[in-house]
């Protein structure tokens, strides 16, 4: 081959990545952009930026919200173990809550939605939308009780937006029935 096929050949290479590199993302966006403008989040950009890194192939809203919900159960599983160590070393009722109620709740909450998630997806939802409620009475509990930590802070917001996602999703799922 010569140079100026070789080159013509990398030009049109190069030009057909970039242009599917922007189609992908772009389909997604607007998927995204439907769920985190739904959603009670009040930090649209993190809601963007977490889904755009956790579910960067969601083609509907299904998959979008089985991919959230795989990571709730995950990380809100690993937010109760984290939490139940820092009880053993900062033994408090509020804490003792988190890790025996609190935080059991959300992630059977969580485990509901996604086995219901097809099949039902109004009830889903609303488990969705429960799942938030132990990460919320636990940053309650804490607070009252002048418990300081970043990662349990996190680890509530976190599954506060996992929750607030996952509801708005099933919620567009049965529109789209």
């Amino acid at each position: 081959m010569n140079s100026s096929k070789v080159s013509y050949l990398f030009f049109t290479l190069s030009v057909i990545l970039i242009f599917s590199h922007s189609l992908i993302p772009t389909s997604c966006k607007t998927l995204y952009e439907s769920v985190c403008d739904d959603t009670r989040n009040r930090h649209k950009e993190d809601c963007l930026i977490f889904l755009e890194i956790l579910t960067p192939s969601a083609q509907n809203y299904v998959d979008l919200a089985n991919s959230v919900l795989d990571f709730a159960i995950s990380h809100t599983t690993h937010g109760q173990e984290y939490i139940s160590n820092f009880n053993k070393k900062n033994q408090s009722p509020a804490i003792q809550k988190c890790v025996t109620t609190f935080y059991p709740e959300s992630v059977s909450s969580f485990k509901k939605a996604k086995a219901e998630l097809v099949k039902d997806p109004v009830a889903a939802s609303h488990d969705a939308r429960l799942a938030g409620n132990g990460p919320s009475s636990c940053a309650d509990a804490i607070k009252a009780a002048k418990i300081k930590d970043p990662l349990i802070d996190s680890y509530n917001e976190m599954a506060l937006l996992n929750s607030d996602i996952v509801s708005v999703a099933a919620r567009k799922i049965v529109k789209k029935l």
